[in-house]
């Protein structure tokens, strides 16, 4: 069976920015890319329904016509790609994980507000949910997305052992070469020692086989004055290293539990520079 993508649409700009990235992920690999729209049935719907009025349009005719017309948009941009469209009723997060054994899904990619973009996330309340419950995490695309590419791929890092299970559930999906950059965020100007850094480097690099693993660090700070909160340091170390894709993994029991607070999850997705996969261990 060919490996398919998961792309979650609600038919706006933000959504189509994911469908593009997603489209180019799956030619450079040969995979399928499957367009999911989830729509709610209204009380008004089924009322309508059964009176059968001539000229009522429910939900869910409303999303299959929209789908047609992305899938010709979709067919116009990538005439070769292999591509099914999906309608579905119900609660969006039960939805995507009922779906997700049915096939053999690489990633579900969505939406996101880019850096300096109105403050509303694609999904909204339901992308902290869809994170820590997604088996297989999330790849979220900037709506400034503009250009594909693989070459230099981020993981925001802690020195954790969870990261080691980050990278190998993104290198088995993608059988492609990249250079690694570690980025950390430190506190009260606080480095680690660079012995660590070194050993963490070729632990890395004997495990994954990478020829390159450059490290990066910058200080967060929250005072009068002057303000470099972790998504501002992220953001710096992603532009200095011309990053084309950053890595993040949850974990409860990680440093970056206080980081993935509800808040900060939605500052991320409202400010994402780059494509961001993020997975939950």
């Amino acid at each position: 069976m060919n490996k398919t993508i998961l792309v979650l649409t609600d038919f706006s700009e933000n959504s189509w920015t994911a469908i593009t990235y997603a489209s180019y992920l799956a030619q450079e690999f040969n995979w399928r890319v499957q367009l999911l729209h989830i729509y709610s049935s209204t009380i008004k719907d089924n009322i309508n329904i059964q009176l059968e009025h001539p000229a009522f349009i429910s939900q869910k005719e409303r999303a299959e016509s929209l789908l047609e017309e992305w899938r010709t948009r979709l067919d116009n941009a990538f005439p070769n790609l292999s591509c099914e469209m999906l309608c579905l009723p119900g609660d969006l997060i039960k939805t995507v994980l009922d779906l997700l054994p049915q096939q053999e899904y690489t990633f579900i990619v969505m939406g996101a507000k880019g850096k300096g973009m109105i403050k509303k996330a694609f999904l909204g309340s339901n992308t902290f949910a869809l994170i820590k419950k997604s088996p297989i995490g999330v790849l979220a695309i900037p709506i400034t997305f503009t250009k594909f590419q693989l070459l230099n791929v981020g993981l925001l890092t802690n020195f954790k052992e969870s990261e080691y299970d980050l990278l190998g559930s993104f290198t088995t999906r993608l059988s492609t070469n990249f250079k690694l950059s570690l980025l950390h965020v430190t506190q009260k100007y606080v480095s680690p020692k660079q012995e660590d850094i070194e050993e963490w480097q070729k632990k890395l690099s004997s495990k994954f086989s990478f020829d390159q693993i450059d490290y990066l660090e910058k200080n967060a700070v929250n005072r009068l004055g002057y303000n470099m909160p972790i998504p501002r340091c992220i953001d710096y170390m992603v532009e200095k290293g011309e990053i084309d894709l950053l890595l993040v993994s949850y974990s409860p029991k990680s440093f970056l539990k206080s980081f993935f607070s509800r808040n900060l999850t939605k500052a991320i997705y409202q400010n994402l520079a780059v494509p961001t996969f993020f997975k939950s261990f």
